[in-house]
């Protein structure tokens, strides 16, 4: 549990939460200037602190996050 609150985020690792957190608002229609939007980055940064610390470990994990999963469900669509 020590190792979960001592993860630093250097340049390389807030590029890959960015990364997968910009690829999953642009998957769910979400505005990034949303409390929704807010609760996801929450959420990807505790799954990037809980070991998913490569990029693909990180998007597998926030594709099976239920809550993520259920934000997406309910998005509105987006308008094109």
């Amino acid at each position: 549990m020590r190792e979960f609150f001592e993860k630093t985020f250097g340049p390389a690792e807030l590029s890959i939460v960015d990364a997968v957190f910009t690829a999953w608002l642009a998957e769910s229609g979400i505005a990034k200037e949303t409390p929704e939007a807010e609760l996801a980055a929450a959420a990807v940064i505790n799954l990037f602190r809980e070991g998913n610390d490569t990029r693909n470990s990180l998007t597998a994990a926030v594709s099976r996050h239920c809550y993520l999963a259920e934000l997406k469900a309910v998005a509105p669509a987006p308008v094109s």
